[in-house]
């Protein structure tokens, strides 16, 4: 069995492994620090210690974090992480991603953990979360999103979340595994000589036809034990309990809304089909036009009164491009006014 060490190995193999469109899935023993490795690697993928990667590289996970106060421990993501719970928190973030950075230069990565939870294995393989998570995994690469799932055993997974894409038989949509076994790799470090802590590598098969590696799991500050953390120090909670599911969260009308739709055109899709959320009417294109043009003009009425983009954006829950452009109209008809008069 071959190694990836610390240097421009690892860097392609991240940089291929990694990538919109891709599926991961970490499983070993609990305890064994498939989270550990996880939120590691993703630290330093954010932290741009990869180079080729993408410049602007977003974390959402159902993980949760914590901030060490002065006052103690507070709920809190470091930046460029999104804690989320139900499938509906996820697309905003995506849209506001891909207008902020462009679509060229990001990626995000959804991190679930204890995905068995909500993606059980053979018998149960058919509730909505599961089929939801099916079609899912088929777009992903539409929004730049990488899935990242961990689960204890593989075969708590149903065969869509644990097959590989390339495999002869009954195919998934699995691009790469991790596997955490002590065990192993207690054996690896005997035969090599090597005092470390056996949760310090991960075997790595990037794809069905692959062999094994070992890889040596980088270290990271989001890892530290929260109680060790510095004042402003950022943590994950190792003992909180991950949950994620697609809630009230219209998942496939939002899939038949944005298929046909262009990958230039994908953000305003999103923020459209959103505007019409917690209305009784059926989602169309043209009510979701009808909604939008809505906003649009309570936009530009706040703006005739003097109220900032940015509190806008606030007020509607929406980036500041959004506003920007939904304002675009009337503030170039202002602009041109104020040339006007100056001249």
């Amino acid at each position: 069995m071959t190694e990836i060490c610390q240097n421009q190995k690892t860097v392609e193999f991240m940089k291929s492994t990694f990538k919109p469109g891709a599926v991961i899935v970490s499983y070993g023993m609990r305890g064994g620090g498939k989270t550990h490795a996880a939120i590691s690697f993703c630290q330093r993928m954010m932290e741009g210690y990869y180079p080729g990667m993408p410049e602007h590289i977003l974390l959402v996970t159902n993980v949760i974090f914590v901030r060490r106060t002065k006052n103690g421990m507070e709920q809190e993501a470091p930046h460029g992480v999104y804690m989320i719970h139900e499938m509906k928190e996820l697309f905003p973030i995506v849209t506001d991603a891909l207008e902020r950075y462009g679509r060229k230069n990001t990626m995000i990565i959804l991190l679930l953990d204890e995905a068995q939870n909500f993606l059980l294995g053979d018998m149960n393989s058919q509730g909505d979360m599961a089929r939801a998570m099916k079609v899912f995994c088929g777009i992903i690469r539409k929004f730049n999103l990488c899935l990242w799932l961990i689960s204890p055993a593989m075969r708590n997974l149903g065969p869509a979340f644990r097959n590989f894409l390339d495999a002869d038989n009954d195919p998934g949509n699995v691009n790469c595994t991790m596997q955490k076994d002590n065990d192993e790799a207690r054996k690896y470090m005997n035969r090599k000589k090597l005092e470390r802590d056996p949760r310090s590598f991960a075997f790595v098969r990037p794809g069905y036809r692959a062999r094994p590696q070992i890889m040596t799991v980088p270290t990271s500050s989001w890892t530290h034990d929260p109680e060790t953390l510095p004042i402003g120090g950022y943590a994950y909670d190792h003992l909180s309990s991950a949950d994620f599911s697609v809630g009230d969260f219209p998942f496939h009308e939002f899939v038949r809304y944005i298929s046909g739709k262009s990958s230039f055109g994908m953000a305003k899709a999103i923020r459209e089909f959103y505007d019409t959320l917690g209305t009784d009417a059926p989602v169309t294109p043209d009510r979701a036009k009808e909604e939008r043009e809505k906003k649009m003009e309570i936009a530009k009425s706040f703006r005739r009164a003097g109220v900032t983009i940015e509190t806008i954006a606030k007020a509607f829950g929406v980036h500041e491009n959004t506003v920007k452009t939904w304002t675009k109209g009337w503030d170039s008809e202002v602009s041109q006014e104020a040339r006007e008069s100056g001249s």
